[in-house]
């Protein structure tokens, strides 16, 4: 399910493609962002809290109610009508426990991407991060099919790589793979829908230009969603102040 671009996400998103975005600006503003989608999410989860005691209750009374019935010997017709009553009441139970689970899931998956940001941020304070490979920093990335743009913060530890997007649509999350002979392999999780895709690349550079481009596909198949497709990303320049 797609939504609508949250403002913040789209400044940080549009100030990047612009061009010239430090790195630390732009993860700052990312712990920014995704700090107030974990408050979001922890609202949400507390109502989801509430909806589900109330489902359990309902439960709790129907099947109570049924099993009362039944030992007064009501007819057949009135039990069976309480038994349909009960599997609605545990239906929309077993629904607010999905979701629930599926808020938690995502709530995880915000504070994986705060505390890489974090880290990476420390790092570039430290010194550590940019400027000594090709492949660490801010991308403009573009997936197709649909011209989907977003930007990319990339972080190489030997032949490991990790990183978070934002593309376009509300779609964010983490990336984790590995570079090997200019090849990339980058797994997709999304903080909606979890495990997404994989994305398989090269690494194209010449002189101080990098270019990543390669195809994608998907590891769950969403209706109404594309399955595959290609993608490009082109790194940004970063600035000389922080």
């Amino acid at each position: 399910m797609k939504r609508a671009l949250p403002i913040g996400m789209l400044l940080v998103w549009a100030v990047a493609v612009a061009g010239a975005v430090p790195t630390a600006q732009v993860l700052r503003e990312t712990i920014k962002l995704q700090e107030s989608v974990l408050a979001t999410q922890s609202h949400d989860l507390e109502r989801q809290q509430g909806r589900i005691e109330q489902a359990w209750a309902r439960v709790e009374r129907l099947g109570a109610d049924l099993a009362r019935a039944e030992a007064q010997g009501e007819d057949l017709d009135s039990l069976r009508l309480r038994d349909e009553d009960l599997q609605v009441a545990e239906g929309e139970l077993l629904t607010a426990v999905l979701h629930s689970q599926r808020l938690r899931g995502a709530m995880i998956a915000t504070r994986t991407q705060i505390e890489q940001a974090k880290q990476d941020l420390e790092k570039i304070g430290t010194g550590e991060q940019q400027g000594r490979d090709p492949l660490s920093g801010t991308w403009r990335i573009v997936v197709e099919p649909g011209g989907q743009d977003g930007t990319l913060s990339l972080s190489l530890d030997g032949t490991l790589v990790t990183g978070i997007y934002s593309l376009a649509g509300g779609w964010n999350g983490s990336f984790r793979g590995t570079l090997v002979a200019a090849k990339v392999r980058l797994e997709r999780i999304d903080s909606q829908i979890g495990f997404a895709a994989i994305f398989y690349g090269r690494l194209v550079t010449a002189g101080d230009s990098s270019r990543l481009e390669g195809t994608w596909e998907a590891t769950q198949l969403a209706t109404g969603l594309p399955s595959s497709g290609t993608w490009v990303a082109e790194r940004l320049e970063e600035t000389a102040s922080e």
